[in-house]
């Protein structure tokens, strides 16, 4: 496969994966980033995350993350709290309404996850999970080079 064939190719199913994802969160009623801090909060457990964390975890911004929490909080999903060393840092602590949300809402699209994962056989996932592991480290390798980091 040449390279053009494959960018392609791997784009497009990025972009496919990225198309059910928003179909989810447009069904639960939130943004694409919103979803995502729900379904983070919902894999990190009870104690919260910062707002820091979350945009570092998720690759958005200060201004996307601050905005989508604060939409979450209007919604009553999420509290914001003062962060323990710095009052500018705020935690996002599920609400009970946000776990009942994400039981309901976010349950669903890691059900959805996990039932397609086990429809790969085991040598398949271990397959994908090694390929894509090696294709990131060989391009976060080269993207250094070419940024010259």
């Amino acid at each position: 496969m040449r390279f053009e064939e494959f960018i392609k190719l791997y784009n497009e199913i990025y972009k496919a994966g990225n198309r059910i994802y928003h179909a989810f969160a447009r069904k639960c009623g939130l943004s694409d980033s919103a979803l995502l801090i729900m379904y983070e909060l919902r894999m990190e457990g009870q104690q919260g995350i910062t707002q820091r964390d979350l945009g570092l975890a998720l690759s958005l911004s200060k201004q996307t993350v601050n905005s989508s929490t604060k939409s979450l909080s209007y919604m009553g999903l999420v509290e914001l709290k003062d962060g323990k060393g710095d009052k500018r840092e705020k935690t996002v602590i599920l609400t009970a309404k946000g776990e009942n949300f994400c039981i309901e809402k976010i349950d669903r699209i890691i059900k959805a996850e996990e039932r397609a994962f086990c429809r790969l056989t085991m040598e398949e996932a271990q397959a994908l999970m090694s390929a894509e592991k090696k294709y990131y480290e060989y391009f976060l390798e080269e993207s250094k080079k070419a940024m010259d980091i």
